[in-house]
């Protein structure tokens, strides 16, 4: 058997057509998962730049431009941003739109696209643990702050099950993509405990929404605490090495 680090199966993922409730941009009236308006409207700042931003699994944006898909993205910036470890450097890669809706067509939208708003918990095997209901920063907002979800999907239709197995497995397979999921989920609780601290220190007099302190505390760089982060995702990373062996590499 080949020791050499695999990447997912994307023909497998790009074929799985997942949608957990038909028309479900519609449900919270504007396509909330493209350009996440409904947040960017309420910030001085980041509510000014670019409508998407699209996290993209090793291999993935070589599989899209391999397969000719990266034309359906219209004029999306390719931005790379390496994070350096002891086991290797992470190569967190995007998609960067600028289209007033979806960045590109259904048929071809990104492997986080077909998942969202549901982020599949792995373990080291690259196994399903279970379900986090919180994707990305502005759902963990949303928990911290009480508010009423944008996103109305909570939970998987049985008739979809399937197809988020088929796409979790294909993730599955590749120890890589698996670290990047897991780094990223503990990159976002990171993110979120930070935030919650810096909420309940905030003085009564000058407290601010929790959108407003999250986008004070990214634009000073003060959302994730690298003195905590790079530790847990180098121990992270150390799991990996130990358990895949040449199986698992980072650039």
């Amino acid at each position: 058997m080949s020791q050499e680090a695999p990447n997912p199966d994307f023909d497998a993922i790009y074929a799985t057509d997942l949608v957990y409730s038909p028309g479900c941009w519609q449900l919270c009236g504007d396509a909330n998962c493209c350009n996440f308006s409904r947040y960017k409207s309420q910030m001085k700042i980041l509510g000014h730049r670019h409508k998407q931003e699209l996290p993209l699994l090793p291999g993935e944006y070589d599989f899209l431009v391999q397969r000719g898909f990266l034309a359906d993205y219209q004029n999306a910036e390719y931005r790379v941003v390496d994070y350096p470890l002891a086991a290797g450097k992470m190569k967190l890669e995007f998609l960067i739109g600028s289209n007033d809706a979806c960045a590109c067509k259904h048929d071809t939208r990104t492997t986080v696209c077909r998942l969202y708003p549901l982020l599949p918990i792995f373990n080291l095997e690259g196994r399903l643990t279970g379900i986090d209901p919180n994707f990305g920063i502005f759902e963990e907002i949303e928990s911290i702050g009480e508010a009423e979800r944008a996103c109305k999907l909570t939970n998987v239709p049985f008739p979809e099950m399937n197809k988020l197995l088929t796409i979790v497995n294909a993730i599955g397979q590749s120890p890589k993509a698996v670290f990047y999921a897991m780094a990223y989920q503990l990159t976002k609780q990171h993110a979120r405990t930070q935030l919650q601290k810096a909420r309940v220190a905030q003085k009564p007099e000058r407290r601010m929404t929790t959108l407003a302190l999250f986008e004070g505390m990214f634009l000073l760089r003060q959302l994730l605490d690298q003195s905590i982060l790079r530790p847990q995702l180098e121990e992270l990373a150390a799991r990996f090495r130990e358990r895949h062996g040449a199986r698992f590499s980072l650039d």
